[in-house]
């Protein structure tokens, strides 16, 4: 009698871990495929530094990576905004860049300016701070260059995804 138990308990047991082993398998498949999924889509992505500016004419930006920290950017102002509100993030840069207000110009109006008065496609990026954005992308890339440089901003950990 007690040889028929063990039999049935040893039966069990290999059932049960026939199943366990099966659920496994499935969850390491899924996870697999996901995987795979994701490689598929960086196929179709590239990736430059922010210096490569006249590489991005006539791309489509994807996001903005900074300090190996991805940012959706679905424009390339998008893109610029992210930028310059992460340079902003830090007190003596933003006060350098406030410092360029109304001093960056253009042949008619004010790249960077206290207002948006007489700009065509402003972005607000902090109070009182502005940025046209109406360029072709390199003119934007270096444009945003220009001030990253002014105010010795290091932008060798920024990388842009554009779509390949």
């Amino acid at each position: 009698m007690n040889n028929k138990i063990i039999a049935e308990i040893r039966k069990k047991q290999d059932e049960l871990i026939v199943m366990i082993n099966t659920t496994f398998d499935q969850i390491v498949n899924d996870v697999s495929k996901l995987k795979n999924i994701n490689n598929a889509n960086n196929q179709y992505e590239l990736i430059y530094p922010l210096t490569n500016a006249g590489g991005f004419k006539g791309k489509k930006v994807i996001a903005v990576i900074i300090n190996n920290k991805r940012y959706i950017a679905a424009t390339w102002k998008n893109a610029v905004k992210i930028i310059l509100e992460d340079a902003l993030s830090d007190k003596q840069t933003k006060k350098k860049i406030m410092d360029l207000r109304d001093i960056i110009l253009g042949r008619t109006r004010n790249r960077l300016s206290k207002s948006s008065t007489g700009m065509r496609s402003p972005i607000e990026l902090d109070k009182n701070l502005y940025i046209e954005t109406h360029y072709d992308t390199e003119s934007l890339i270096k444009l945003l260059l220009e001030i990253l440089n002014d105010v010795s901003y290091d932008y060798s950990n920024i990388r842009i995804v554009i779509k390949n």
